[in-house]
């Protein structure tokens, strides 16, 4: 069983993004339990902890409709994706947030196989709008070009 923490932010500016940020986790694992705490400070907030375990990941190709799972990609996609997830642990580790509000498995792994060009095809991706185009393409177009 893993274990994952959220912080829900009680602000208006936060607390929307904070539940969509827990929700979209939870639909993506096998949930099998949480745990609560509210923390009582001068910007309060609900800590909340996730028990569970990793689903199979199953991601569907828009294009082609056929499910993909990281286990069918080949070695050169499965490289691509691990120099991924390290540029998603780097960057959560500079934020000093979790690698799952970067960016979730199977966006990277839609990347891998849509190999997209430009910030524009980015927003073909699923998970990948306006915001997270911009605040994080350029980087992953560096990531892809660079190898």
């Amino acid at each position: 069983m893993k274990v994952t923490i959220f912080t829900v932010r009680l602000d208006s500016e936060h607390l929307i993004t904070d539940q969509n940020h827990l929700n979209q986790f939870i639909a993506n694992v096998q949930f099998i339990k949480s745990d609560t705490h509210f923390v009582e400070t001068d910007s309060s907030y609900w800590s909340v902890i996730i028990h569970y375990e990793i689903k199979n990941e199953v991601i569907t190709d828009l294009k082609t409709e056929v499910q993909v799972q990281e286990s069918d990609l080949d070695s050169e996609q499965l490289e691509l994706l691990q120099h991924l997830k390290v540029w998603r642990i780097d960057k959560a580790t500079k934020w000093k947030i979790p690698s799952y509000m970067i960016c979730h498995n199977s966006e990277l792994i839609n990347i891998v196989l849509k190999r997209p060009d430009t910030i524009e095809e980015f927003k073909t991706i699923k998970g990948f709008g306006a915001k997270k185009s911009e605040n994080h393409a350029e980087d992953i177009l560096a990531v892809l070009n660079a190898l």
